[in-house]
């Protein structure tokens, strides 16, 4: 009896299992070249910033500006070093969004020292993000 159903089975699981793998959230990253751009997610997806930066001057890149209703920033970011083994050396700062609902919201980010109050940052990244 389980023979003849496993094939039946199989036929049945197939769309389904297609049906999630779509389903699942996706992750889009970003870098430098896609300032200003306007991007498209669903609600739990990931938005995945990657921009050069070097702590060790004291500028980080910080949330400026968005609506955490529609975005919102998951966790604190992270800094990977450059790979040339010298102190001081600029790297890669991340930083990590997750998409909650439907709706456009504008994500500013300043490349600043967050102690220096009343200071405009010395660089920023900006995103439109429209969630479906």
């Amino acid at each position: 009896m389980f023979a003849r159903l496993r094939p039946t089975l199989f036929i049945i699981m197939i769309p389904v299992l297609i049906l999630a793998a779509g389903c699942s959230p996706a992750h889009l990253k970003l870098s430098k070249s896609d300032n200003g751009r306007h991007v498209t997610l669903h609600p739990g997806d990931q938005l995945v910033i990657e921009l050069e930066s070097n702590p060790s001057t004291g500028y980080t890149w910080e949330v400026v500006q968005v609506d955490p209703s529609l975005l919102a920033q998951q966790g604190k970011s992270s800094f990977q070093a450059a790979s040339t083994g010298l102190v001081g050396a600029p790297g890669i700062q991340t930083l990590t969004f997750k998409a909650l609902k439907a709706g456009s919201a504008t994500l500013t980010l300043g490349y600043l020292r967050s102690w220096e109050t009343g200071v405009p940052p010395v660089n920023t990244f900006q995103v439109t993000v429209g969630i479906q």
